[in-house]
């Protein structure tokens, strides 16, 4: 909660403002909300998409990348095709291709210590990696809980190899799973390239339109109904032109 308190004053500019021009370079195939706040040394690829109160501060996101509603990526390196959920704080940290980050995880590295985490990880929901000393997590890793250090992750993760020998279930620390790992990696993978078709991480300027183009053509109306009187609640007229 401090977190996001400590940067809710740049998002004020962006709703006191009617026009506000981009602080970075967007590609015409990569769609940067209105209502995100972009700091300075961003970098923005093709077909990346950002989303609304979305807030990017020394990012820079690699082609097909996403940033979700309420998503913060700071001082970080996402290098593309990288799914980021709603809500996700990203500090410090170096995520390579094709890693899943779930809604509310808070990966935080430290500007000596980094966090590197290796393509195709899967980081659940609700994880947080909190370090103060480097931490790499090797590729293709399934993470979950709290992870401080290098033994917590071993009690916190399994490489996706690993959990598709699973036929029934395990357990590891305070994890327990029940089922098919194989049926579980091959429906999670899935549905991450599912995501970024819908995304539009995979357009080639022809075929694979998503919601980096689509977006582009997003109008808002800001007008809000009357305050008080007869018409209380009601919107003025409202008359939309080409």
């Amino acid at each position: 909660m401090d977190f996001v308190e400590k940067h809710k004053k740049s998002f004020e500019r962006v709703f006191e403002t009617v026009n506000i021009d981009p602080s970075v370079t967007i590609p015409p195939n990569a769609s940067l909300d209105r209502y995100a706040v972009i700091k300075p040394k961003t970098h923005i690829g093709e077909n990346v998409l950002v989303a609304q109160r979305a807030f990017l501060q020394n990012a820079w996101l690699g082609k097909g990348a996403s940033a979700q509603e309420n998503c913060y990526i700071i001082n970080s390196r996402l290098e593309g095709f990288n799914v980021t959920a709603h809500g996700v704080k990203i500090i410090e940290t170096n995520l390579g291709q094709k890693i899943f980050v779930g809604f509310n995880s808070f990966l935080r590295g430290r500007p000596k210590s980094r966090l590197s985490i290796g393509k195709e990880c899967i980081i659940m929901p609700h994880t947080i990696i909190d370090i103060k000393k480097p931490l790499a997590i090797p590729p293709g890793h399934l993470v979950w809980g709290l992870v401080t250090c290098p033994a917590d992750l071993e009690t916190n993760s399994i490489s996706l190899k690993e959990l598709i020998k699973i036929k029934e279930g395990f357990s590891r620390g305070s994890m327990f799973f029940e089922g098919s790992g194989a049926s579980f990696v091959t429906a999670f993978r899935e549905r991450i390239h599912h995501i970024l078709e819908a995304n539009g991480a995979f357009y080639n300027g022809i075929k694979g339109k998503g919601h980096a183009q689509k977006n582009q053509n997003i109008s808002f109306n800001i007008i809000q109904p009357y305050p008080e009187g007869e018409l209380k609640g009601l919107f003025p007229t409202i008359i939309i032109q080409p």
